[in-house]
């Protein structure tokens, strides 16, 4: 397996985020390179993550916004039984065809509950309703 370090000249936080969702395993500024460099990489090969010190207030303030989304993100418990049951159904990898007919409803009724769940997940986009039913598929 292949582990990013980012070697940049680029202490901005929006930057250094968008590397960590990236799945950087390291950050490490230009300017502390010579001190850094060798530490990041023993430090990535050993299976840890490496940040320049430098950075370490955009760890804290990333864990802190991490946090807050958790809060004001709502969750599994925002949905009705029926919603979580045919979103276990598309963790399976159904289609609505295939749940509607698990369930005995129509196609037209699993798709307003599809819906609801992305609506109330506040999910957008074509795929992004089944990638969250699998991510969080041991919870359901």
């Amino acid at each position: 397996m292949v582990e990013i370090v980012f070697l940049t000249m680029h202490k901005d936080e929006d930057v250094f985020n968008e590397a960590m969702d990236a799945g950087a395993k390291g950050y490490v500024l230009k300017e502390s390179a010579t001190n850094d460099i060798v530490q990041s990489i023993r430090a990535v090969a050993a299976g840890r993550n490496f940040i320049s010190p430098e950075l370490s207030t955009y760890l804290v303030s990333r864990g802190g916004r991490a946090a807050s989304l958790v809060r004001r993100k709502p969750g599994l418990d925002a949905l009705t039984a029926t919603e979580a049951r045919v979103l276990k159904l598309i963790a399976e990898n159904k289609t609505s065809r295939q749940i509607a007919s698990d369930l005995g409803v129509s196609v037209r009724t699993i798709e307003n509950h599809r819906a609801n769940i992305s609506t109330k997940l506040e999910l957008r986009g074509a795929h992004v309703l089944l990638k969250f039913a699998l991510e969080h598929k041991s919870s359901l």
